[in-house]
């Protein structure tokens, strides 16, 4: 890290601070002889903070069954630990809402918060419930490195923070220009706050999660990193990169299916919807069915291997001029469905042109439906042609009668030589 901007990190004057009510929330929370009414008592002292824990905990994101009313029976109910996560999360809203900044794009930072929390708290919910609170707050906690720099830096910070196309750019800038990144200022305020391990070292290293060594430290890391993978899909113009991260990720560490890992964001667009009001957070909403059919296209590039897709632009009467040729025999198809790749089937194709083709299938294909085919091309390598069905006849002896037109022709990237490094 840069030594000469950690310490002026260290020494800056205006680094966000914690609340009394919630410093103190922190203090006993990890004492071991602390009984509830104590640690309701110091909830109680902050009334804006009172108000906003009930009016949680009794709202759809929590789904509790009956309604509470005080503070006390919420930690009855919820336990301390819990509690103090709650806390913990509406005590952000003074720390954000109090910088003094005027570069700083308040309403994009709290999005991205609402999106990755209620994220990491689905997929906790699935793949680590005994640490739901832990990934929740972590992960809405893990990008206020951010803010740190822009305290510190001001506007010679703002040019770095709007060049980034994704989150994942805005580190490699970070580092570029500064020596230090967002990532690391953030663990200097966790530091200072005295944040328990569990929320500070996600905080550290939600870039790099595989750099956590003790396994249960790792494990919420990696829960908060792909939860702000999940907000990059809900705030970037280029959602494709970020749904296939998850998609492979959840595919390769869990063995979740591409329908899976989609059910999965959608709830996150839900469950932001709920969580976004209770901190007063506007959202731009847009569902996650609206993006993922945005993004299919790119999709299919990159299950392909990366490259740009070509979409055909002949004219109607350029397609019905069009010879179209006899053929016989098998070919196979890979059918895909946005954007995520299916079984290769094997049909039997009928006739072929240059801008569509026939064959017979023993199952059906609703209109509309899409599937590539590979072909040699003819400078050598393979051609992935990109067709959408416009007609599936049933016939008398058995199977299908599928008509498909030419989509786009679909230019997978080169590969690249391994990087010595």
């Amino acid at each position: 890290m840069n030594a000469q901007l950690q310490e002026r990190i260290q020494q800056c004057q205006t680094l966000p601070t914690l609340p009394a009510a919630a410093l103190r929330v922190l203090d006993l929370s990890q004492k071991q002889d602390v009984g509830i009414e104590e640690f309701a008592d110091a909830i109680e002292m902050d009334p804006a903070l009172c108000s906003n824990l009930l009016r949680t905990i009794n709202s759809s994101f929590y789904g509790l069954s009956h309604r509470i009313s005080h503070v006390r029976a919420a930690v009855a109910m919820l336990g301390i630990y819990s509690v103090k996560t709650l806390v913990l999360s509406f005590s952000l809203g003074s720390v954000v809402n109090g910088s003094k900044s005027k570069s700083f794009n308040r309403l994009a930072y709290w999005r991205r918060c609402m999106y990755s929390a209620a994220a990491a708290r689905v997929l906790a919910a699935r793949l680590l419930p005994k640490h739901v609170d832990d990934c929740f707050v972590a992960a809405l906690l893990m990008d206020l490195g951010t803010l740190v720099l822009d305290q510190v830096l001001g506007q010679e910070y703002l040019p770095l923070h709007s060049r980034a196309q994704t989150h994942g750019d805005l580190l490699d800038i970070e580092q570029k220009a500064l020596g230090t990144n967002h990532a690391e200022a953030g663990a200097i305020l966790a530091r200072r706050w005295n944040l328990p391990e569990l929320l500070a070292v996600p905080m550290a290293h939600h870039h790099r999660p595989e750099s956590v060594e003790p396994q249960a430290l790792r494990q919420v890391t990696e829960i908060v990193s792909l939860a702000g993978r999940c907000a990059d899909v809900f705030s970037t113009e280029r959602p494709a990169e970020s749904i296939a991260i998850i998609r492979a990720a959840l595919r390769e560490r869990h063995q979740f299916a591409e329908a899976d890992c989609d059910a999965i964001l959608a709830e996150v667009g839900r469950k932001t919807e709920q969580l976004a009001p209770l901190f007063d957070v506007e959202l731009n909403s847009i569902s996650y069915e609206n993006i993922l059919e945005r993004a299919s296209q790119r999709l299919l590039e990159l299950a392909l291997g990366g490259g740009a897709a070509s979409p055909q632009v002949q004219s109607p009467s350029n397609r019905r001029r069009a010879a179209r040729m006899r053929r016989d025999g098998r070919i196979t198809i890979i059918p895909c469905e946005r954007g995520a790749l299916g079984t290769r089937t094997q049909v039997r194709l009928r006739d072929l042109s240059s801008c569509g083709l026939g064959f017979t299938c023993e199952h059906a294909m609703k209109q509309g439906a899409q599937f590539i085919l590979e072909l040699p091309a003819s400078a050598g390598g393979t051609k992935t042609l990109l067709y959408s069905v416009v007609r599936c006849i049933e016939q008398q002896r058995g199977g299908f009668d599928i008509g498909a037109e030419l989509t786009a022709i679909l230019t997978p990237a080169t590969p690249t030589a391994p990087n010595s490094n």
